[in-house]
């Protein structure tokens, strides 16, 4: 099995918040479609420089560059990644 591969990540800041934006490569556990994807995972950035809460997880099979720069788009203008 390949190894997870990194594609991306960001720093962005909104406001005093901070996060990080991760999209990886990597391999894929359900039986039908495809067998790697990417994956990009966003973190509130903690005071200790570590990784805070995980705010979201988004997948797709193509397009995580663009998926990827999407979200860090929605946090740098807002602050959030979903709106309710």
């Amino acid at each position: 099995m390949p190894k997870d591969k990194k594609i991306i990540k960001s720093f962005v800041w909104y406001k005093d918040k901070r996060y990080f934006v991760s999209t990886i490569e990597r391999d894929s556990s359900a039986d039908l479609g495809p067998r790697r994807y990417n994956e990009t995972i966003v973190w509130e950035w903690a005071e200790n420089k570590n990784r805070g809460e995980m705010l979201t997880q988004e997948s797709d099979s193509q397009g995580s560059i663009k998926m990827h720069n999407e979200i860090c788009l929605k946090l740098y203008n807002n602050g959030v990644v979903n709106e309710n």
